[in-house]
């Protein structure tokens, strides 16, 4: 008897549907079934096939107990459909327990970690993967890793250093884009409040795609390679760009390039934990580049006001207006 014929006909038995001849032939092979133990290797039963198992086991014993203490008198009163019934839904009932105690896996604790104004943070996952996390972001993720892939949530902006695994590929869902990779280092900006995601790779490949698309709209990002991905159409672009100024924040380092200054001073914003305002709107259309490595932040508006001849006060100890001549483009 087959594998499957001997399943077939343990579902009819267990459904109360065997005729005599089919019971008999089901005892004599288990019989001589549980004799060998080898066919728990060339078989590869699976949990719900053991739990079948462990019914019949059951049923079998029940029925040997009810001959050997006189109770055949019972089973000979009690309709047999009855009879079959009530059995099944106390060794189904036994199933389910076999089952999740020893068979199912148990749900996976997930972990939240956040980061507010002016704070940063490093964290590593149970694969060994580490993830740092710049300012005002969010990840959640499993506290152990065991699923066939490894996946996490964000919001905001965090650069990823995945442990190579290529049986667990490493999944970043970010506000409706889909990043997939096996190992490799990158970073994702996707802040909840922004129309773009961006993902941007220091090393090795990384795969991005709209998430619930088809494979039509897949790309592939190689070193140096950018993808942006526009929420509000769902399109998604390639191109080069320069690592220092989206990666540089992962070293302590601010990078200005031509930057608005209105953009600036969000930047300083979420790396302070300040409020910044501009006195005059069109200040923040003004540019300004440099670089500014773990500086303190009065030291850097003092570099503004000598470099750009933008002023600055303080309202209070958070609160910073910035004074200047605006720029039209």
């Amino acid at each position: 008897m087959t594998k499957e014929e001997f399943l077939k006909l343990l579902d009819r038995y267990i459904a109360g549907k065997c005729t005599e001849a089919e019971r008999q032939s089901l005892d004599r092979f288990f019989a001589s079934f549980q004799e060998d133990g080898s066919w728990q290797q060339s078989w590869e039963l699976t949990a719900r096939e053991r739990i079948k198992l462990e019914i019949y086991t059951s049923l079998n014993r029940q029925m040997d107990e009810e001959q050997v203490t006189g109770l055949s008198v019972w089973r000979r009163a009690v309709p047999a459909v009855l009879r079959i019934a009530a059995t099944v839904v106390v060794t189904l009932g036994l199933g389910w327990l076999i089952y999740t105690r020893f068979y199912s896996e148990p749900s996976p604790r997930y972990i939240t970690q956040k980061t507010i104004r002016g704070q940063r943070a490093t964290v590593t996952l149970s694969d060994g993967s580490v993830v740092r996390l710049n300012a005002e972001s969010q990840i959640t993720y499993p506290e152990k890793f065991t699923a066939d892939t490894r996946e996490i949530q964000l919001t905001g902006e965090a650069f990823f250093d995945v442990h190579r695994d290529p049986g667990h590929p490493f999944i970043v869902h970010s506000q409706g884009l889909k990043t997939s990779v096996l190992g490799t280092s990158f970073n994702i900006q996707a802040e909840a409040t922004a129309t773009t995601v961006q993902v941007t790779v220091k090393t090795g490949r990384v795969q991005v795609e709209p998430e619930g698309d088809d494979s039509s709209r897949r790309l592939v990002l190689t070193p140096t390679q950018q993808a942006t991905y526009t929420r509000a159409n769902a399109s998604l672009t390639r191109q080069t760009v320069a690592l220092d100024r989206y990666l540089a924040w992962t070293d302590d380092v601010i990078y200005l390039d031509n930057t608005p200054i209105r953009e600036m001073a969000q930047i300083l914003e979420k790396w302070y934990g300040v409020t910044i305002s501009l006195e005059k709107e069109g200040l923040g259309n003004c540019l300004i580049s440099g670089k500014y490595k773990s500086d303190q932040l009065i030291n850097i508006l003092e570099g503004l006001e000598f470099m750009q001849g933008i002023t600055y006060r303080f309202v209070n100890n958070r609160t910073i207006i910035l004074s200047g001549n605006p720029c039209n483009h």
